[in-house]
């Protein structure tokens, strides 16, 4: 059965570049599953300083970035355990797919 994955990275404080090469492993481990997915990141959405994202308005971008999430099976982390820990973004997607029993998968 394919899957449709929502993909979570850290942002903060990454640079676009950081932040897609993260999102595109989750991708390509969509693709070698035969899955699908569901790319969060829309550089439109971020605001960025010094070239890395640095939004003041965390909560409001996450609100956009998540509500696609109703439609998918799961949600796939993408980085380490340290990372997922450091990143509130990231918290908040795991624990709303726990909440509403999506699967959640991590990949490094």
């Amino acid at each position: 059965m394919i899957k449709r994955w929502y993909l979570s990275t850290p942002m903060n404080g990454k640079t676009e570049k950081e932040i897609q090469a993260a999102l595109q492993r989750g991708v390509n481990w969509c693709i070698n599953n035969n899955d699908e997915f569901y790319y969060p990141y829309n550089p439109n959405n971020a605001e960025f300083i010094n070239g890395k994202v640095a939004d003041p308005s965390p909560i409001k971008m996450l609100s956009k970035a998540i509500a696609p999430m109703d439609l998918c099976d799961g949600v796939l982390y993408v980085g380490s355990y340290e990372e997922l820990r450091k990143s509130r973004g990231c918290q908040v997607e795991i624990n709303i797919a726990d909440l509403y029993g999506l699967e959640v998968l991590t990949i490094d």
